[in-house]
């Protein structure tokens, strides 16, 4: 079972290692941001599933960190745990207006902060339309997602990516060190998403190795390459040594969603269904892009 991730964003240094500890001896893995930009550098890379966030930091504070958290639709659903030695009310409605889940005072006890941490997250993970392995958006939030997009102007497309051999990788490995390999994936693709589209990025995971990305069009075939690109480098860090399958391929299939208006998911399943279909008759990693005189 993979550990769960916690972004610790805190300036004071004996503050910070007192709180990591404290999460480390209950199980969870730990990321230390010594202020905000790192905070949310932090949170775009590793979609953490807690955010422990400071008020007061360099460089940025920690309500504008929330702020922004709760303005990107892939990371929205990251509750988010706020420090304070403000005890003002005011102070604390700003927070919870930023998107602060729920917040305490310093000097805090450590067993009413780990308390808060763990139903946080237990929380975050009943709601709807998130992965568990990969704390990315799930099939109802990239339904909603799409559905959202559909009938705006054009220049919209989805780009998916699935490894064709990921049945027999986990037949032969086992669940956990598959489920390692999907989430080191969900990192790979989230990070060229990011990097493409820093301001407007969205990225879904529908399960297994099948991840959905929603980006500009002009942007659809650099982010598909990109993506093989880094898979076939780091491909063979996943794989066994004492293993048959030798090797893992990834496919892409992109669809554009010009002309396509609200409710039509069912047709860009097909498409995408039909363009996944034909890249992974190619051999070895490769993308194809959905076209109607190929359907």
């Amino acid at each position: 079972m993979l550990l769960k991730k916690i972004v610790v964003a805190e300036d004071d240094d004996a503050i910070a290692h007192m709180v990591n500890m404290s999460l480390g001896d209950a199980g969870f893995l730990c990321l230390r941001a010594s202020d905000g930009e790192e905070a949310l550098n932090l949170v775009r890379l590793h979609t953490p599933d807690l955010l422990v966030l400071d008020v007061m930091m360099p460089r940025m504070d920690g309500i504008e960190v929330a702020r922004r958290i709760k303005g990107d639709v892939v990371l929205s659903k990251i509750p988010i745990l706020m420090l304070t030695a403000l005890s003002a009310v005011d102070n604390k409605l700003e927070g919870y207006e930023a998107g602060a889940d729920a917040y305490l005072s310093k000097p805090f006890d450590l067993r009413e902060f780990s308390a808060q941490a763990k139903a946080l997250i237990r929380s975050s993970t009943r709601e709807r339309g998130r992965n568990p392995t990969t704390n990315l958006p799930g099939s109802g939030a990239v339904d909603d997602h799409l559905e959202n997009v559909l009938g705006k102007p054009a220049g919209i497309s989805v780009v998916c990516f699935d490894v064709r051999e990921f049945g027999a990788y986990t037949d032969e490995v086992g669940f956990s060190r598959a489920e390692s390999l999907v989430a080191s994936l969900g990192d790979l693709i989230l990070e060229r998403v990011r990097a493409l589209v820093p301001d407007s990025a969205f990225l879904g995971h529908l399960g297994g190795c099948d991840f959905i990305a929603v980006v500009p069009s002009e942007l659809a075939d650099s982010l598909s390459q990109q993506v093989l690109e880094r898979f076939d480098e780091a491909h063979r860090e996943w794989l066994l040594e004492e293993t048959p399958v030798q090797s893992l391929t990834m496919s892409g299939a992109v669809v554009p969603l010009d002309g396509l208006q609200k409710g039509a998911s069912a047709t860009i399943s097909e498409r995408i269904a039909s363009a996944m279909k034909t890249a992974k008759e190619k051999k070895g990693s490769g993308y194809v892009v959905w076209q109607a005189d190929k359907a």
